[in-house]
Formats: structure tokens, sequence, C-alpha cells
């Protein structure tokens, strides 16, 4: 057949020529070769970073609702959804003397019945609605927080409203939160990671400010009465000064008419104190959280810092970059890659409104409890003397930053809680716009500075949480005493 018809186009094509007609096909061009198969990917070395997007989160629009309630609004319509935020500013720093946890215990009590609800039928109301509601503290402010579909913001800032005021806060639900909240913390005290952190906070703050988690801790949870949560909910659910925040698909009149039907009418100014900051750290030294027969040790060096407010938050991010903020740190490719001590090694600024602290930490092998606590002093004294920030290091901190920027905002609820954050930390909303530029101006001697301001170890405790029986005398040569707590924060008295 096939034969045959080519046989027949032929004698056509001819024909066409002899009559002065078209002339005939062209033959077909040689198929094109097929593609290289891609090369594979060279792992002997990092992989390179693409190229930066230039990216800032659009602007967001404000105005201040007649009882002193500060709102955001970004409008997104790619989906028919609401992020909202809530942010009051009186937190955990708050909490009267001895009993730290009081606003984590009052707000998680908030929920546990409300107005004409009882504590599953406003689980059940919320359902109803497709609205997610949860609420955390910190120790600068409270944040509540909701999920919904766009047509649902009205019936569920009514829910959020009863929430915040008309909460039963029953004798029968404080008592029931209370023992969870304590058989939790009790679990957490099992925890290495959970000690070093608590004695890490006492240390650098002692009983001031951000020297407790905002949960408190098993002995202070303990000490709460409901008469403490009603005075701390008297005191810190107040509308003054607090700050929505609403990302999603809702025009600027729909969510004034919806917040003034839910809050218009609430008024009052919060009445609680924060507690002062410590004048200074604890004495540097060793200081242990004993885990009998732990497999591992949690270590750490810790020193306080600036808080939110730092002059030298951009340089400073750049620094810790380098040396223990990312996972090709110098820190982590000495503990995991080069020496196999940790799974991972990373180091942070903590900044609080008021204050903060730099930490560099990592969860080791015991026997290598005090090697890695070398290793960890002998990059803070190299990146200090004779291996200081190098300009490709410099570089590729600030591209990772600014490439990793935009990853922040990639959904509704990503996007509240990165402003919810600015509430937190007491800046405004035009931050994020700043943020990218800022950045980007970090040079290598302001980064440099910044490691010459962090890296004194004079500066810097160290905390251990492991096998004190074992391990305690390979503390030899430090020169540090070794001060002894347990996972409550508490000193022990040596024996």
């Amino acid at each position: 057949m096939k034969t045959s018809m080519t046989m027949a186009a032929l004698a056509a094509g001819l024909f066409a020529v002899g009559c002065g007609g078209a002339p005939a096909p062209k033959a077909e061009a040689p198929a094109e070769k097929p593609a290289a198969a891609p090369a594979a990917p060279d792992r002997s070395k990092l992989p390179e970073p693409g190229a930066r997007t230039e990216w800032t989160p659009p602007a967001v629009a404000s105005w201040k609702m007649p009882n002193g309630i500060t709102v955001w609004h970004l409008q997104q319509t790619q989906a028919p959804l609401i992020a909202l935020k809530l942010v009051l500013p009186t937190g955990a720093a708050s909490d009267p003397a001895g009993k730290a946890g009081t606003t984590d215990l009052m707000v998680d009590l908030l929920d546990e019945g409300a107005g004409e609800y009882t504590a599953l039928t406003l689980g059940e109301a919320f359902q109803r609605l497709a609205t997610d509601y949860g609420a955390s503290v910190s120790t600068d402010g409270i944040t509540f927080s909701m999920s919904m579909l766009a047509d649902k913001l009205a019936p569920s800032l009514a829910l959020l409203s009863d929430v915040l005021r008309e909460p039963a806060l029953a004798p029968e639900e404080f008592r029931r939160r209370k023992e969870q909240t304590i058989a939790g913390l009790i679990t957490q005290e099992a925890d290495p990671q959970y000690g070093a952190s608590v004695v890490g906070r006492k240390v650098l703050f002692g009983d001031g400010y951000g020297g407790m988690p905002a949960g408190g801790v098993r002995k202070t949870v303990e000490a709460i009465t409901l008469a403490d949560v009603k005075v701390r909910y008297s005191g810190a659910i107040k509308p003054e000064g607090a700050t929505i925040i609403a990302v999603g698909a809702v025009d600027k009149a729909t969510l004034e008419k919806a917040l003034d039907d839910a809050f218009g009418d609430w008024a009052g100014k919060p009445g609680a104190r924060e507690v002062a900051v410590a004048e200074s750290a604890m004495p540097r030294a060793i200081y242990w959280i004993d885990y009998p027969g732990s497999a591992q040790s949690v270590v750490a060096a810790v020193r306080r810092a600036p808080g939110a407010e730092a002059a030298d938050y951009f340089p400073a991010a750049i620094f810790n970059r380098v040396l223990a903020g990312a996972f090709t740190s110098r820190l982590n490719l000495n503990l995991r890659e080069d020496k196999g001590y940790t799974y991972g090694a990373r180091g942070y600024f903590n900044r609080w409104a008021r204050a903060g602290f730099y930490m560099m930490s990592a969860k080791v092998k015991a026997d290598t409890t005090r090697a890695s606590l070398d290793e960890m002093l002998a990059e803070l004294a190299g990146i200090r003397g004779d291996k200081p920030i190098s300009q490709e290091e410099r570089d590729q901190a600030v591209g990772g930053y600014l490439l990793g920027f935009p990853g922040r905002f990639e959904n509704m609820g990503s996007v509240a809680s990165q402003f919810a954050s600015l509430v937190l930390d007491g800046h405004g909303p035009e931050w994020y716009a700043e943020w990218p530029g800022r950045v980007a101006a970090v040079d290598l001697a302001a980064a440099r500075a910044a490691a010459q301001a962090y890296t004194d170890k004079a500066d810097f405790s160290l905390i251990v949480a492991g096998d004190y029986e074992k391990l305690h005398a390979s503390m030899n040569g430090l020169g540090l005493t070794i001060k002894r707590f347990d996972a409550q924060g508490t000193p022990i008295k040596s024996k």
C-alpha cells in the first residue's frame, strides 16, 4: 500500500508541473536529533543559588478604631479565605511574681465556654463555620488567630467577641486545664532541650523580664489560682493598644463594618505592668541540668543581646547566618559534617521588645559533650580572630536571606503571622518593605563588626543538659565553675 501511494503522489506532481501548476512538494527535512540528556548534577560541591528576584510585600492599609484598636488590612483575592490575627500588647512578662504561666493558662481558658456557649458547643460553633481558632502567649503579647471562609467573617468575629468579652472562666474548667498543663510540663521536663531552654533563660534574666517561658514551669503553674486568672483577664483582655491584622478576600468597607459590629462597643485599657529587666545575667559558669543515663547531651553557649530595636539588627543577622544560623554555617558544617557529633547545630538571636539573647546550641552524642563545647568556643574565637567573615560568606548570607524572603509570605496565614510578629516587636507595617534593602546594605565591614560585638567568650555562659555523674569531670580545664539546676530552673545545692 505504501508503494502505490508514493507512485500516485509522484505522478500527480509530474502532471502538475507539466500543466504549469504548482511545483512538486519539497522532500521532507531530516528529523531533528533528539536533545541531549541533561548533565548529571555535580554532587562534589554545594549548589549555587539561583538568580535573586526583587520582591517586597504589598502595602498594608491601616486605620484606627475609636476604641483604640489599630487595624492592618491587606486584601488578597486569590482564594475566598481570610486569615485574621488579634494581637494584645500585654504578655507573659506581666505574670505575677512566682506564678509564670498565668497569662497562658488564662488564655487557654477563654474558649472553654463563653457567652451562651459551653466548651463543647463553642467548639462546634467554630466547626460549623469551618473557622479555625487558636491563641498563643509570648513574652510581649497575646495573639488570637482565626482562619475562615470570607463569607463567614461576621459570624466568626461574633464568636471571637464572645471568647474575649464573655468567657465563663468556670472553676471546673480551670481545674481540668491546670491539671493537663502540669501533666504536659512534667513530660517536657524529661526532654534535655526543654531543661536547657528553661535554665538558659534563667541564667540570662533571672526572675525578671524574659526569665521564664511564657507557659511557666511546673512549680509556678501549681501556684496559680482561679483568682489569679481572673485578675489577669481583667488586666490584659482590653482593646486599647490592640492590633487586628486581616489578610484575604475582604474589602475595607466590609471589614470595617464587621469589626465595628463585633468590637465597636468594646472599651478598656490594659492595666497590667511588665516586670523589669534584670540588671545583669548570672555570673559566667557552666550551668548543668542532670539527665542520668542520657545517651545525648544538649550543649549551648548563651549571652545577652539587645532586643528588637537593636541598632545592629541586620549586620548581626548576617554574622549569625555565617557562624551558626544556616545549614551551611561554620558551626553546623563543623559539628555535623566534619565531626559527626550531631544531626544539627544552630545559633540564633531571640529579640523581644525590651531585651534579647544570642544562643548557639546542639544536641550531641554524650561522649562528645566536652569536644562539642570546645568546637563552639573555637568557632567563636575563629570568626573573631584569625578566620574573619570573608566576602564570599557575606555574599552568600545576604543572598540566602533575600532568596528565602518571599517564602515567608506564601499564603494568607503566613502573611498574617509575619505582620503579627512586627506588632509584638514594636515595628510598623512598613518594616518588611524596607527589609530587603536593609539586608542588602550590610557590607563586609558591618558583618565583621557584628561578629566582634557578639563573640567575646567572656560574655558567654555554657549550658549542659546531660548525665552529670558521667560527664562533669570532662569539663576540667575550661576554667568555669559548674552550677547545677533542675529542669524548672531551680538551683540545686551541692552535697
